[in-house]
């Protein structure tokens, strides 16, 4: 076979085409740092990177979602606290009002700065995050959930939405709670009934919230317990059937019990007093509030006055203690949902460490081995330049 000049320059040239490329792959790897640089390199393993590639972003994601959620819910838990302090300051107040030595103008004093707690709590309840959005309006975040209306109660202007945040592949979170379901349905009076006195009563006479002794033979409706003289009531039912009597005995409680439940009277019931017994429904903590401050405002001086009064107020520590329920049961959550999220998180680190490893293992660059073979390469490459450069000397004419 013939071999012409033009055959040993393209040989030649291909060669060193061929080592400039593997050379400037290599100083590529050097330069990055990863073995894998495009689909050509290692097109299984690039199919594979794609893949933890994808996991990886996905919990970097999820991850951040976390810590969004966090956020928030410290918060919202930082709010329920402040709620609980005031709630607490208001029971206080409440109870040293329901102590029978105050006159009216401490009570007045009293309504004052159960009032001034009034606003404070709704100002927790209209707390905001770092961008201004309020952690108790539901879905509508931009709106000022609690403000007085035209008549003069506080009003929720929120939704009952529940926003939620997926902090893993198979677990979201509740970031916040609804305005309504914290301050605003608030159940009223032990839960099954409610009880208060007649403002038209006489007497000294003041119930309890009662409580059931029989589940099972309760009938949820209204009744009335009147007092026929100073020691003998009826029940009846909102029919006007009488569903029990008796006599009043001071000394057991006033303990009157009728269809599965018991309410307890103590002081001086006179004749023609009555007291209600009504299913329990919800109300909202700022209108047991502006009740309360209306009750100590206008306090009468008289025995039966007194009797209305703490009657009012013992209600009234009722409802405070179902607000505070409440809030406790929602503060509750909130720290249940941070702790899943930090344990979601843990697991969250260790499969981005295990992702991390894989990467590393697939793509990773060995340094060592890659700077001894760009070594060998450059030297190969200065070789076929150089053995290229002879060749182009070489000429018959020299030996002529």
């Amino acid at each position: 076979m013939r071999i012409s000049t033009s055959m040993l320059n393209d040989i030649a040239l291909n060669g060193i085409e061929s080592d400039q490329s593997a050379l400037s792959k290599t100083e590529n790897e050097l330069s990055t740092g990863l073995s894998i640089n495009s689909p050509s390199d290692n097109p299984a393993g690039e199919v594979q990177l794609l893949q933890l590639t994808a996991a990886t972003t996905q919990l970097t994601q999820y991850t951040s979602n976390g810590q969004s959620a966090t956020s928030s819910l410290d918060l919202e838990e930082n709010a329920l606290s402040s709620a609980t302090t005031t709630l607490q300051s208001v029971q206080s107040l409440v109870t040293e009002a329901n102590s029978g030595s105050e006159n009216s103008s401490n009570l007045q004093a009293i309504a004052t700065e159960i009032q001034q707690l009034g606003q404070q709590l709704m100002g927790t309840a209209n707390s905001t995050n770092g961008s201004g959005e309020y952690l108790f309006a539901g879905y509508s975040v931009n709106t000022q959930p609690f403000a007085r209306g035209s008549t003069g109660s506080v009003v929720y202007n929120g939704d009952s939405g529940v926003r939620s945040v997926q902090v893993n592949s198979d677990t979201s979170v509740q970031v916040g709670d609804s305005g309504s379901s914290v301050f605003m349905n608030v159940p009223t009076g032990n839960g099954t009934f409610t009880t208060s006195a007649s403002s038209t009563n006489t007497g000294t006479g003041v119930v309890d919230a009662g409580s059931v002794t029989d589940a099972a033979a309760w009938t949820p409706g209204t009744y009335t317990v009147s007092f026929t003289d100073a020691t003998d009531y009826k029940v009846t039912d909102g029919g006007g059937n009488v569903v029990g009597s008796g006599t009043y005995d001071p000394s057991n409680g006033g303990s009157i019990q009728f269809n599965g439940v018991q309410v307890g009277i103590t002081g001086a019931p006179a004749a023609g007093d009555t007291f209600s017994v009504a299913p329990s429904g919800t109300s909202s903590v700022f209108d047991t509030l502006d009740h309360l401050v209306s009750a100590l405002n206008t306090a009468g001086s008289s025995s039966a006055s007194k009797a209305q009064l703490s009657s009012t107020l013992a209600s009234g520590l009722q409802q405070i203690g179902n607000a505070l329920q409440q809030v406790s049961n929602v503060n509750t959550a909130v720290g249940s949902r941070i702790s899943l999220i930090s344990s979601v998180n843990t697991s969250l680190s260790s499969e981005s460490t295990t992702l991390t490893t894989e990467t590393t293992n697939l793509d990773g660059l060995d340094y060592a081995a890659a700077s001894s073979q760009y070594s060998q390469q450059y030297v190969a490459l200065q070789a076929a330049e150089q053995s290229y450069a002879a060749i182009g000397n070489l000429s018959l004419f020299k030996y002529l």
